[in-house]
This record gives C-alpha cells, structure tokens and sequence, in this order.
C-alpha cells in the first residue's frame, strides 16, 4: 500500500489561493505603479525568452506567435481596463476578460506542469519514465505556449494602462 502524498493537496491549494487573491485584486482594483502594472508580464516574457533558446526553431515560432496573439488580444482588451482615484490614489483595474483568461491559464499550466512534468513526477529514471517523458512533451509544450500567450496578453493590456494613465495625468489642452 502506497502512502497518500500530501503534495497532491497542497498545490491544488496553493494554486485556488493565488487564483482567489488574483480575481479580488483585479474586481477591487489596486494601487497604480508602473512596476505593479508591468512585473508579472516582465516577468513571463523573461521566462519565455528563456524558452526560446531551449525549445527549437519550430517551437520557438509557435511562442512567437502565441506572445504576439496574446499582446493583440491585450491591446485590445486592455481597453476596458480602469484608472480611477479611491481615496487620493491612483487605482487600476484590470479587465475581467483578461483577468479570466489569465486564471484559466494559470490553472491550466500550472496543472500541466505539476501532473505531467516527468521530473515531478518520476524522479528516478527508468524506461517507464522515459517512455513516460516522450508523452508528455506536447503536454509540457502547452504551458509554455500558454504562458506565452499569458505574457503577450499581459503586455498588451499593461501598455494600455500605462497610457491610459500618462494620458490622465497629461490632458491634451
């Protein structure tokens, strides 16, 4: 008899905690800085980078393209996002449209690379986890393609809001 890995409680937790404190951040809204607005897709387009030098010209591509999806999406989209006052600060809020796209990504990578990820999942190698390895690849590949979209999704909607914010501080007269 196999014991029950605690693992597999605490990262679906971990994950549904960041997720709920991720939408009330986004419904409420949150100070305005320019750091707050661009970290996390600074952030992913790192991360991607990084990938491109490790996934091949043909993979490389598809991120390419999923990042460039996502900053169209987010410019887009980025529109019916928010710079408002509360209380003397300057606020924004987030669309819903991207905050949603954002959490089912999240979950989605999150989850592919926690089930999937051979070294998570079978740390001491064999033929069963080579075998194992090979499927999971495509699977693995998604994430990053999901993340790559996720920064370009970011991006477009945090080079909105810079605007946004640039174009209230500065009114045309």
């Amino acid at each position: 008899m196999t014991a029950f890995n605690s693992s597999y409680l605490v990262v679906p937790l971990i994950i549904t905690f960041i997720t709920i404190r991720r939408y009330r951040r986004s419904s409420k809204g949150s100070a305005f800085s320019v750091t707050s607005i661009f970290l996390r897709p600074a952030i992913y387009s790192l991360i991607t980078i990084g990938f491109l030098f490790i996934v091949g010209l043909e993979n490389a591509i598809m991120l390419i393209a999923a990042m460039l999806i996502g900053l169209l999406i987010g410019l887009i989209l980025g529109k019916k996002s928010d710079i408002f006052e509360k209380d003397g600060k300057v606020m924004y809020k987030r669309s819903n449209e991207i905050t949603i796209m954002w959490m089912i990504g999240f979950i989605v990578r999150l989850t592919l690379d926690y089930f999937f990820n051979p070294a998570l999942t079978a740390p001491n190698f064999s033929i069963n986890s080579f075998l194992f390895y090979e499927r999971t690849v495509p699977l693995l590949f998604v994430a990053d393609l999901l993340l790559a979209f996720t920064a370009g999704l970011l991006l477009g909607e945090a080079w909105i809001l810079y605007n946004n914010h640039n174009k209230r501080q500065h009114p045309k007269a």
